[in-house]
């Protein structure tokens, strides 16, 4: 996970083509973690450019979002949000599937998804791929792996609460 994680951080400083680096698996394995390093990553050094022919100085859009902050967003009226998540040349988009899945949020989300291929992003979910397939959208499952895109499936650790407390006696 973490290899994966530095391989597309990477990648996205050097120039690459951009992919996706799906994390999925159980709680507190550290995929949140991971996403938000990268996305300050993102921040440090790859939000500016350089315009290879005018030589000025360019911003990208992007950075980290949870899924539900999203669907709370949609849930207010505010769509504004999809434009920026979809069109952001980057974004981390952590925890799909935490919400109870409605047929609102599955569309949304494979609307983001959709718009979202060929663009670096990260995204983050307590299912597996099957799992998502399953509960969520095939849909959305089989795009996790298109192409270049890197999905590190079923993380299968301890939650880190669990092994970063000694027992107090």
């Amino acid at each position: 996970m973490l290899t994966a994680a530095k391989d597309f951080a990477r990648d996205m400083a050097i120039g690459a083509a951009p992919r996706w680096l799906s994390l999925l698996g159980w709680s507190g394995t550290g995929k949140t973690h991971l996403a938000r390093g990268i996305s300050r990553f993102f921040k440090a050094n790859a939000s500016v450019y350089i315009d290879p022919e005018t030589g000025a100085h360019l911003s990208r859009r992007g950075g980290f979002i949870g899924w539900r902050k999203i669907i709370d967003h949609l849930r207010d009226g505010d769509y504004e949000i999809m434009h920026a998540v979809c069109d952001d040349w980057f974004v981390a988009l952590d925890d799909i599937g935490a919400e109870r899945a409605s047929d609102f949020s599955v569309s949304k989300l494979d609307q983001i998804v959709d718009a979202r291929l060929g663009k670096w992003t990260v995204i983050t979910c307590n299912f597996t791929r099957q799992q998502i397939a399953d509960h969520m959208d095939v849909r959305i499952a089989s795009r996790l792996g298109r192409g270049n895109n890197v999905t590190v499936d079923n993380i299968n650790v301890l939650d880190y609460s669990t092994r970063s407390h000694k027992e107090v006696a």
